[in-house]
């Protein structure tokens, strides 16, 4: 049942870690995602990670002069994510109040809008864990009371 799933909500850095494997944060990545799967985490995704990793592997192909593989490589990674176990698409909810709430949360914690908005899905969805490379998130996490996934 979801409702009684533990919920992991997943960084940008680590899908794209988990995938690329000249990074140097691919193993401890694949580590992350392995364990999760293993311990039946429901694995939490939104629209705004995928277009951080898709902007992010989107940059690299162009610098290294792969235009003509770029469709192919990033509709690959996408399904790929889709592939994982337990894996599902949350969103920020679309109220008023809680786009003011992203306000608060950049102001309160100072942090980039992007990682505001990620704490606005953490938050309205209940996720208690978020697997990161992210050092920005730990003091966040700490008040939130947010569990940093990190190895």
């Amino acid at each position: 049942m979801i409702n009684n799933m533990k919920k992991c909500y997943l960084d940008s850095n680590i899908i794209i870690a988990a995938k690329d494997k000249d990074s140097r944060f691919h193993p401890r990545a694949k580590k992350i995602l392995l364990k999760l799967i293993e311990k039946n985490y429901l694995l939490c995704l939104s629209p705004l990670v995928l277009d951080e990793a898709l902007f992010q592997i989107q940059y690299l192909l162009r610098r290294r002069g792969l235009f003509k593989k770029e469709k192919e490589i990033l509709r690959d990674f996408v399904t790929s994510i889709f592939l994982l176990p337990n894996i599902t698409l949350v969103n920020p909810p679309l109220t008023q109040k809680a786009q003011i709430k992203v306000v608060k949360f950049i102001t309160q914690y100072q942090l980039r809008p992007r990682d505001a908005y990620h704490l606005l899905i953490i938050k309205s969805h209940k996720i208690d864990n978020i697997a990161t490379f992210d050092k920005d998130f730990v003091s966040v996490a700490k008040v939130e009371k947010i569990k940093i996934i990190a190895n």
